[in-house]
């Protein structure tokens, strides 16, 4: 056979079309044995006269598992379907087997051959074949799923029909998603060594379930050599397998090359191109002028209805040159899918686009500079249009990292976002978000406006810091309960001692006692110092609690100095007292300001009851120190500060 490119004519001339119907429908599939044969030593032969029944099966092709038939379910070229149940499973399955005017045995074994196909390329895609029985003529009987569904071409031909799941919208996209699952189901098939030859949209029944089955693996072909004696083998095709109007030019002239995984591409090729066309490829007024149009393998041309880069697919998975087209099935699955995530990306653009514009105008209905009251309600929609926005740019640009529209979309998110955060003085969540953009002289701009606000809150911070009660308050407290009660305890000891005779008071006690108690609080806060004086306004109040233990000393020097008596001395110390509660609660913490009535109360009790002055004493030193100290210790606890 010639090997050059060959008229319609020369073609014909070496087919022989003699057991071919000269009506041959141009969407239906040419059978072996009937089908076109190359001449090559003269037609094939075929049996004049068909037998009525059939050789007994060789004994693997037994099966002792009965079926009962219940009905007539479809009707093939050769083959015809039944509804059967299957044994004590009472599962209702298919059953596939040879009409009575093809009981032969080449018929026969093309029936076994499919079934062993069918055991090889078990797929959620492909019909499963649950058993292999002979009936009653010894013809195979294949026990296979029974599908409830419709051909994958009556929904290509109407959008309304019923069939179509609820939420199938979007009909190129769920048309699409069906292919993938073809492709997925040859795919497996080749990994298997098996081609199917007979890819079209009839052959793939749409289940009620969304089930998606490829069907009729009648004039499939192995590849791989340990087939070779139990399948029919690609290199052994001499005659045309398939439909028409789908052919690969490689089908209709064998002698150019071998049929493989490029074959069943251009078959899907073929079919994708009738998913968006409405029509098969190949088109012709005779089966000749089909078969030839096949063998001629023009480029197809799509119509500008068809999205650029589904025509480009459709155009390489149809390539006349084997060698140019996809790789294999796969190759032509994920084109496919990149095409479907380019439409989802272009729609999450969208809607991502729509809650930027929402967020922008949201914004613009925001007061200037941070609120006094922020409105949590108002803040939550802001931040949920702003995550909206942003995963929608963000998932575009996973899908399609190429797309232009989604990039800027994304940029102006996150610029939008970071200027309300900035007018707000959040610049920590402003260059959080800086960090993801690149930099140029809008960024740099931004950042050192972060920056700046960074430094005036830091600055704030400082002196927040400075300014803060709460720091050393555990520590003054636990300081002044020490000091408070070893005066406390002093003047206890002093007085117990006075009203049983045996101590009798004096005025340089007090001062010893004074230098004594300064010592020891000087070294507490020594011990102490870390917490105490953590900030400015604790080393203030600090400060004022020293000078007023240094001034009851000096004051009592005054006091002996001058003559007064102890019981007046005392009263001195406790005005003192009251006073310096006053000024430091007045200049540096305002929870001192409850110890002065104790002070003064004091003096009242002393005035009153001056045989009972030491005892009065350490009343006063105990309340007016624990009445600060309790509330210092509360806030500590609290974390709160007045």
């Amino acid at each position: 056979m010639a090997t050059g490119k060959m008229t319609m004519q020369q073609l014909l001339g070496h087919l022989d079309l003699a057991t071919v119907a000269t009506d041959h429908a141009s969407d239906a599939t040419l059978r072996p044995t009937v089908a076109p044969r190359f001449r090559a030593d003269g037609s094939a032969p075929r049996a004049t006269a068909p037998q009525k029944k059939l050789p007994p099966p060789a004994e693997g092709d037994r099966s002792s598992e009965e079926v009962r038939i219940l009905g007539p379910l479809a009707e093939g070229g050769m083959g015809q379907l039944f509804l059967a149940e299957q044994g004590g499973l009472r599962r209702h399955v298919a059953i596939k087997t040879l009409k009575d005017e093809f009981l032969e045995p080449a018929f026969a074994q093309r029936l076994l051959r499919e079934a062993r196909i069918l055991g090889l390329v078990e797929h959620p895609n492909v019909v499963p074949l649950h058993a292999l029985h002979t009936d009653e003529r010894n013809a195979p009987a294949l026990v296979m799923k029974r599908i409830e569904g419709v051909p994958w071409r009556v929904l290509l031909r109407d959008d309304h029909h019923p069939a179509f799941p609820a939420d199938a919208r979007d009909r190129l996209a769920w048309h699409l998603q069906v292919f993938m699952r073809v492709c997925d189901a040859v795919h497996y098939a080749h990994s298997r060594g098996i081609l199917h030859l007979d890819l079209k949209p009839d052959n793939v029944m749409i289940g009620s379930f969304r089930e998606v089955y490829l069907v009729d693996w009648g004039v499939a072909v192995a590849i791989h050599p340990d087939h070779r004696g139990w399948l029919p083998m690609a290199d052994e095709i001499r005659e045309i397998l398939g439909t028409p109007a789908y052919l690969a030019p490689e089908m209709v002239d064998v002698a150019r090359q071998t049929l493989d995984v490029r074959t069943d591409v251009y078959l899907l090729g073929a079919t994708l191109y009738e998913v968006l066309t409405g029509a098969p490829p190949h088109r012709g007024a005779s089966l000749q002028e089909l078969l030839y149009a096949a063998y001629e393998a023009e480029r197809p041309t799509l119509p500008p209805s068809v999205p650029r880069e589904l025509a480009r697919i459709v155009q390489r998975a149809m390539e006349p040159d084997r060698n140019a087209r996809f790789e294999d099935v796969e190759a032509l699955r994920s084109a496919v899918a990149a095409f479907l995530d380019h439409r989802n990306a272009l729609e999450m653009a969208r809607l991502a686009r729509s809650a930027l514009t929402d967020l922008r105008a949201r914004l613009a209905e925001e007061p200037a500079g941070p609120p006094r009251i922020r409105n949590t309600a108002t803040a939550a929609k802001i931040h949920r249009l702003f995550a909206r926005a942003r995963f929608g740019f963000a998932e575009a640009l996973r899908q399609w990292p190429e797309s232009t529209n989604a990039a800027s979309g994304q940029r102006a998110t996150l610029l939008t976002m970071c200027r309300y955060h900035l007018d707000r003085g959040e610049a920590a969540s402003a260059e959080g978000l800086l960090d993801e953009l690149e930099d140029d002289t809008e960024t740099r701009a931004l950042r050192a406006e972060a920056a700046a606000q960074r430094r005036s809150a830091a600055d704030l911070e400082r002196l927040k810091h400075e300014e803060s009660a709460r720091l050393g308050e555990g520590a003054r407290a636990r300081l002044l309960l020490f000091v408070g009660g070893l005066v406390a305890l002093a003047s206890s000891v002093a007085w117990i001692g006075e009203q049983t005779g045996i101590y009798e008071w004096r005025g340089w006690h007090g001062v010893v006692f004074g230098v004594v108690l300064l010592l020891a609080g000087a070294a507490a806060a020594f011990a102490t110092r870390r917490s105490l004086f953590a900030n400015r306004r604790s080393r203030n109040i600090g400060a004022a609690l020293a000078a007023t233990g240094v001034l009851t000393v000096v004051l009592r020097v005054v006091a002996i100095d001058l003559g007064i008596s102890g019981t007046k001395s005392l009263v001195l110390e406790m005005v003192m007292l009251s006073a310096g509660a006053i000024l430091s609660g007045t200049l540096a913490d305002r929870r001192m300001l409850p110890s002065a009535p104790c002070f003064l109360l004091a003096v009242v009790g002393i005035l009153q009851m001056p045989t009972h002055a030491l005892a009065i004493v350490a009343a006063a030193a105990l309340s007016g120190t624990g009445v600060v100290a309790y509330r210092w210790l509360k806030d500590d606890r609290s974390g709160t500060a007045s």
